[in-house]
């Protein structure tokens, strides 16, 4: 029976993926993919490698149209709050990036 290992490295799961190690360590350092650092290189683990997958997934034709026969229902039953409802407070006004120099501070 092979032995299956738990964590795989970056250049594993690019080749499990058809990715270069590159652009799993981007998807890593996004924080899109979960891992470990161990001694400077990251390890990914199985079970978060699925679950990384499974939330890409697309739906069939099939799926969709279950989704879209729930989906009025679950709405219709939740009432919609606000954001100044949830938090309490209104969202604070922009502020800009620098304040204006005082009127004997600028230049003529």
């Amino acid at each position: 029976m092979a032995l299956r290992r738990e964590l795989l490295n970056t250049n594993e799961v690019a080749e499990l993926l058809g990715f270069t190690p590159f652009t799993v360590r981007r998807y890593i350092q996004l924080r899109k993919l979960k891992a470990v650092k161990l001694m400077g290189s990251y390890r990914v683990r199985r079970t978060d490698l699925e679950q990384f997958l499974k939330a890409r997934e697309i739906e069939t034709e099939e799926e969709l149209a279950e989704i879209e026969i729930e989906k009025p229902s679950a709405r219709a039953a939740r009432p919609r709050v606000s954001r100044v409802e949830k938090t309490g407070a209104a969202r604070p006004a922009p502020s800009s990036k620098r304040p204006p120099k005082p009127r004997a501070a600028r230049r003529q």
